[in-house]
């Protein structure tokens, strides 16, 4: 595992490992581009940030985290003291930093999809469980000891097979465009 001191580090980290896979599921989609690997970049980074906060229960019971030390110092908290358990509200402020920026990549990831082929865009479904988890996030408080924080919400299939509908009509629609011949 990459252990980065710096909060710039774990979006490099994201960037190098999450990211990495969002260029190569474009690809197989038969999509190369700056744009595209620009938004993908972004949902990758937004991934990367969520598995960070996701590990930290997990890390703890570990007695590690990877929490930068940059973000534990803006919030007043040692590793040990993440480590312990000790001090939630302090928890709390970091799971919130960390999600601010994971939430600040998803809303230039979706700014940046809505300027793609509609054809495209099916290759970024990953980003709605992402904004679904950052919601939640933020409905508990940033609360990671509530058990309500980390479950799999039960609709999220719905939403990827709607969100498929909107992208597939989307492409049909640009499809249907371009094949209609031009009035003289």
């Amino acid at each position: 595992a990459v252990v980065s001191t710096q909060s710039t580090g774990v979006e490099q980290a994201a960037d190098n490992t999450f990211s990495t896979v969002n260029y190569l599921t474009m690809e197989t989609l038969g999509f190369k581009s700056v744009d595209i690997d620009h938004a993908a970049s972004h949902l990758g980074r937004c991934e990367g940030l969520i598995g960070l906060i996701r590990s930290i229960p997990f890390l703890q019971s570990q007695q590690t985290t990877l929490i930068p030390n940059t973000t534990l110092a803006k919030a007043g908290i040692s590793q040990t003291e993440i480590i312990r358990g000790e001090n939630p509200e302090k928890l709390k402020d970091v799971v919130h930093d960390i999600a601010s920026s994971a939430h600040l990549h998803a809303m230039h990831c979706e700014r940046l999809i809505g300027t793609l082929p509609a054809a495209a865009r099916v290759g970024f479904l990953p980003l709605a469980p992402a904004k679904l988890f950052l919601e939640r996030l933020e409905k508990y408080d940033f609360d990671l000891s509530n058990s309500r924080t980390l479950v799999r919400p039960p609709l999220l299939y719905l939403r990827l097979v709607r969100r498929k509908l909107v992208y597939t009509f989307q492409t049909n629609f640009e499809l249907a465009k371009q094949s209609k011949p031009r009035k003289k």
